[in-house]
């Protein structure tokens, strides 16, 4: 096989396909997001530069925020429910 000038051989990557509800599920909630963010952010194209920069990462920081939220509330939990777990631990050593 000879390669002719301006041709490139390409190689097939076989696509990774999934059958799994969870991850069709995860994929359609990303793409929902994507789509979210992309008409949310649409007037922004208005805006000069700079503060279209600034819009960018005020969003990006708010979306950092609601990403930390269930790790904060679950290190919240876990502190209570330790504390309770403690108090129970207590109250049967003194019966």
């Amino acid at each position: 096989m000879t390669e002719t000038e301006g041709e490139v051989r390409v190689r097939s990557v076989p696509v990774r396909r999934s059958d799994s509800f969870v991850e069709s599920a995860m994929e359609f909630g990303g793409g929902v997001v994507r789509l979210g963010m992309s008409i949310f952010t649409l007037p922004f194209a208005l805006l000069p530069p700079e503060s279209r920069q600034h819009m960018r990462n005020a969003t990006k920081e708010l979306m950092y925020a609601f990403a930390s939220l269930p790790r904060d509330f679950a290190d919240i939990a876990g502190k209570s429910i330790e504390k309770w777990a403690a108090e129970g631990e207590e109250k049967t050593e003194t019966k």
